[in-house]
């Protein structure tokens, strides 16, 4: 059998390499290849459970958000928009809004669990971003159109019923209004440890409301001249509060827009869609502009080179160009793209194309039921990071401490410790990138991470166990693991190189304890050490200066049998010789290594 020689070595690979990378542009649809950064998500609806939950029981809600996480995981999707408020109510621990009415069956009934924590807790372990999913304006269900729905609970349509317009929608020339929901949002975001709140609804429903022209004589503070301006100036009002108050608080957490797909007619006026600016009163590239937001997921329900329904309908190439060359402040598109109609479903994998060739910084599904079994033609066979946010914290993190392997039969298992966090932060928020190459193909290191092909994992988890098969699979490895901020900055790599064992092997490899020479020798700043053992045993490697004094213990805990390695970082520790010490039931085995700086 072939000798267990890990190598481990580190290099530079900087955010701004991929970000150009990324935003290389494509020559036609078609042909365009698997980014390595980009925005994949679906929303996933609550309001009357079309997406999720299904039935009463927290157990059984819990197992299908699982499977909906999953699902997204194994389509290779980096983050899930969660409708954690539908209708003015909360899929969390609110003082304000009450509980969902389809979490028990009852209005207001704490369900006894919080679902935006587990979605959380279980996205993060699948290193997916969570964005919490507010319909703005739409704060009640109908009048008559829930039965469930009383006043027995605190809902704004029973609470503020002088607020509210028809069909559930809130107003939002009254300032009041706009306050109330702007701390709702702001208590969400200050207890939960969420990646983004994302807005849908953010608008008025298409056409005025009666009461606007006595509502502008009285809350018109700014003096705006024109009806129209002024409904604009409320909708804008309530995006500035939103991101000051986020602000104010100090959380890391992004703000995120769905509008209507069309933003305005321009030289297309003959299209009969609704306009977010002028029929809708969106404004949302002036909150780009203004940095108020920090992505835009217009809503491009149509169809490529033709009408969907009338002739009259805008073209989805058109509009998502108008999208992109209209970005404003360098902030995201993500196109929101509508398989819930037939047609479009039919073509998800052009138009994925299309809106990567337009230079679109991702993709959003309406809504999730829709592209559950969905393989989308292959567009997402490699594994993507959302892109950073240059405007937001683009600190590289450091490198994972103590990359270590175990091998046992058609599974490697890798593992390695969080990294030193960055001056001044105490827990910062990780994901990590494993990839895997045939060490014969590696030419050279910087180029296996530029490769979105390579990558076999992204995980909220300090391991990766990867099932192969040695004697189909090669029987040489080279393993990369790097890290990602919350911002998806990646860091510096390391990587180790893997020669896998079959199970036959394995009992012939282990007769007793072994403890292998360090690789590299001498070495700067980072070592291998590699050891095997006969049968499961506590292990301790510790680390010693030349005069015994203790230095570092780098293991300490139960180890499977079979082949391990691990990692020494040194960087703290000045150039000499050192000893380092295997301590595995009876046996004890020593060697020696030199620093070299």
């Amino acid at each position: 059998m072939k000798s267990l020689r890990p190598a481990i070595s580190f290099s530079l690979t900087g955010a701004l390499i991929a970000l150009l990378s990324f935003s290389a542009a494509y020559a036609n649809p078609g042909e365009t290849e698997h980014p390595k950064y980009e925005f994949r998500s679906s929303w996933v609806t609550t309001a009357w459970g079309l997406d999720w939950p299904s039935g009463n029981d927290p157990s059984s809600q819990q197992q299908q958000m699982i499977n909906i996480l999953d699902q997204l995981q194994d389509q290779n999707m980096n983050a899930i928009v969660f409708q954690a408020s539908a209708r003015g109510d909360a899929y969390y621990q609110s003082e304000r809004l009450p509980w969902a009415y389809n979490l028990t069956g009852t209005p207001g009934e704490d369900p006894g669990w919080d679902p935006l924590q587990f979605v959380i807790d279980e996205a993060r372990k699948r290193g997916m971003e969570v964005h919490a999913w507010f319909n703005a304006f739409t704060t009640a269900y109908a009048s008559g159109n829930d039965a469930t729905e009383s006043a027995d609970i605190p809902n704004v349509r029973f609470t503020n019923p002088e607020w509210m317009e028809h069909e559930g929608w809130m107003n939002p020339g009254f300032p009041e209004a706009r306050e109330w929901h702007v701390e709702n949002v702001l208590e969400m975001v200050e207890n939960y440890d969420i990646d983004a709140v994302h807005f849908d609804r953010i608008r008025y429903p298409g056409g005025a409301y009666n009461r606007d022209d006595s509502l502008m004589s009285v809350h018109n503070p700014e003096d705006i001249s024109g009806i129209d301006n002024w409904r604009r100036y409320n909708v804008t009002e309530f995006v500035r509060k939103v991101h000051e108050g986020i602000q104010d608080l100090g959380v890391p957490v992004k703000v995120g827009v769905t509008p209507i797909g069309h933003y305005d007619a321009g030289s297309t006026d003959s299209w009969g869609a609704q306009l977010g600016y002028n029929s809708v009163y969106q404004d949302s590239r002036y909150w780009a502009e203004q940095g108020y937001i920090d992505y835009i997921a217009p809503q491009v329900y149509w169809d490529i080179g033709g009408p969907d329904v009338g002739e009259d309908d805008p073209d989805y190439t058109h509009i998502v160009n108008d999208w992109v060359q209209n970005k404003r402040n360098d902030r995201h598109i993500y196109v929101g793209l509508a398989p819930y109609k037939s047609n479009i479903r039919s073509e998800l994998g052009a138009q994925i194309d299309t809106s990567r060739t337009a230079g679109a910084d991702g993709q959003l599904y309406f809504r999730n039921d829709n592209i559950a079994t969905s393989g989308f033609s292959g567009r997402y066979d490699s594994k993507a990071l959302v892109p950073p946010m240059p405007w937001r914290n683009m600190t590289e993190p450091n490198r994972v401490r103590d990359l270590a392997y175990d091998n046992a039969g058609s599974e490697i298992t890798l593992s390695w410790d969080k990294p030193e966090p960055p001056r001044g932060e105490e827990d910062p928020l990780y994901r990590y990138l494993v990839y895997r190459v045939d060490r014969v193909n590696v030419l050279d290191d910087s180029g296996v991470i530029e490769d979105a092909g390579n990558i076999v994992a992204i995980t909220g988890e300090p391991t990766f166990t990867d099932q192969i098969n040695p004697d189909e699979d090669g029987d040489e490895f080279t393993y990369y693991v790097t890290t990602a901020s919350r911002n998806n900055v990646e860091g510096d790599f390391v990587k180790v190189e893997v020669t896998p064992v079959s199970s036959e092997d394995e009992r012939l490899v282990a007769e007793e304890v072994s403890l292998d020479q360090n690789y590299p020798n001498p070495f700067n700043p980072t070592t291998s050490i590699s050891f095997s053992l006969p049968q499961q045993s506590h292990v301790t490697i510790e680390i010693f200066d030349v005069t015994g004094r203790l230095v570092e213990t780098v293991v300490d805990e139960q180890k499977s049998a079979g082949s391990h390695s691990i990692t020494w970082d040194a960087s703290g520790n000045a150039s000499g010789v050192y000893l380092y010490r295997l301590r595995a039931g009876n046996t004890t085995e020593s060697r020696s290594m030199i620093l070299m700086k």
